[in-house]
């Protein structure tokens, strides 16, 4: 898949500022360079995925993926669990967003996270049980 052009993008709205603020950031990056930001600030970058065109959103939602289970992301807490509230934030108001390959990536990257809360330092008393928020994910995922 190639980067997204500023087409695949389409026309963004004027007072959709969640848009341009994923286009400013994301278009024109390549793969290496997203996966790059995320792991600058993963937390941060996220916020984004939401806001993107669909081809935007499956070309750059697999990084963040990518990002959450690679060595980088230990200790990112943040990073973790907002990979987990923006996959039920998807199946819960975007799921079109999504391709079935890319949603396979997500949920199938959410379940290692989720196994893996305290790789991620993620305070139980701050971010809840990881494994709760999965069954979550799991029982949306099942929903059409």
């Amino acid at each position: 898949m190639n980067i997204p052009s500023k087409s695949d993008w389409g026309p963004i709205e004027k007072d959709d500022l969640d848009a341009e603020w994923a286009y400013k950031n994301f278009a024109g990056k390549s793969l290496a360079e997203a996966e790059k930001m995320f792991q600058r600030n993963a937390f941060y970058y996220q916020e984004a995925l939401i806001s993107m065109p669909a081809l935007a959103f499956n070309y750059y939602a697999p990084v963040f993926a990518k990002y959450v289970l690679s060595e980088d992301a230990s200790g990112d807490s943040d990073g973790a669990s907002s990979f987990l509230h923006m996959i039920v934030e998807l199946l819960e108001g975007h799921r079109s967003l999504s391709t079935q390959k890319t949603e396979e990536t997500l949920l199938a990257a959410a379940k290692v996270v989720s196994v893996r809360q305290a790789y991620y330092d993620a305070d139980i008393d701050i971010y809840g049980r990881f494994s709760e928020l999965y069954s979550e994910i799991k029982q949306l995922a099942v929903c059409v």
